[in-house]
């Protein structure tokens, strides 16, 4: 009696079991929450995609992109992909992979919807990467170079105005990166070397913020280079244009000559 009893109990929980194994495949398996799911299709992979990006996973959004774009080269949904991309590696501050990837979407798509802002954040993400004046400005002339295009190519962008004024700070580093070097060898003596950089500066970036330090220079290195006209031109430029300038009030006297235009200036400011 007491083994018929036994056999029982061990078929009751084998028959129990069994029905548990039946109920996992019928509803998945049993986990601690829920997970997130999408549909194994273009637009649902985008969308899962997407939430990554939105949520700042920016690492784990990046091969989602890169997959569906690998998966489904054809389809509609490759140009927000890529920009998703792009700026994902923009958001981590990988802004080689992210200028990289703006400019092929540009080319890729030249009349899509991210076109402009394509070029637009190709360039911000050279800016970023533009080091401090003294260094090598290669990253600052590919940024220029990109938004310049920009203007030139969507001319009504609606990203125009904020261009304009990132330009305007790339050619002011140029400039500074030109002075820089002309002060490199003013401290030497070498002023003949020294006034090439700083005529360069005037003539290629008239409406730096730099300017009247190079003015000054120009006229300290022309004096002792023994070339009067030329430092007389750099004195009256910036005693017309930058009266304030400490390096005005040093140089410049009250008379209408001294607040003349000089030869210099004439024929070499206001080149846009």
């Amino acid at each position: 009696m007491f083994e018929g009893e036994k056999v029982k109990s061990f078929k009751i929980t084998a028959y129990f079991l069994i029905a548990l194994l039946l109920a996992g495949i019928a509803f998945g398996p049993i986990s601690c929450g829920p997970k997130e799911r999408f549909d194994p299709t273009p637009e649902g992979e985008f969308q899962a995609a997407y939430r990554q990006y939105e949520k700042e996973k920016y690492g784990t959004a990046i091969e989602s992109f890169k997959q569906l774009i690998y998966k489904y080269p054809g389809s509609e949904l490759v140009e927000q992909s890529r920009y998703y991309l792009a700026d994902s590696y923009f958001r981590n501050e990988d802004y080689l992979l992210a200028a990289n990837e703006f400019e092929l979407l540009n080319r890729e798509f030249p009349q899509g919807r991210f076109a402009d802002l394509a070029l637009f954040k190709a360039g911000l993400s050279y800016a970023e990467m533009s080091r401090r004046p003294e260094r090598d400005q290669a990253e600052t002339q590919k940024a220029l170079e990109l938004l310049q295009t920009l203007l030139a190519k969507y001319p009504n962008t609606q990203y125009a105005d904020t261009t304009r004024a990132h330009i305007n700070q790339l050619r002011d580093k140029l400039a500074r990166k030109g002075f820089k070097t002309a002060e490199f060898y003013f401290r030497r003596k070498q002023y003949d070397s020294s006034i090439i950089y700083l005529k360069d500066v005037l003539s290629n970036y008239p409406e730096s913020t730099v300017i009247p330090d190079v003015l000054y220079h120009l006229y300290l290195a022309s004096k002792r280079m023994g070339y009067p006209d030329d430092a007389e031109d750099a004195r009256r430029w910036l005693c017309k244009d930058y009266p304030e300038n400490e390096f005005a009030r040093e140089l410049c006297g009250s008379s209408e000559e001294s607040l003349s235009g000089s030869s210099f200036q004439n024929g070499n400011k206001k080149k846009n």
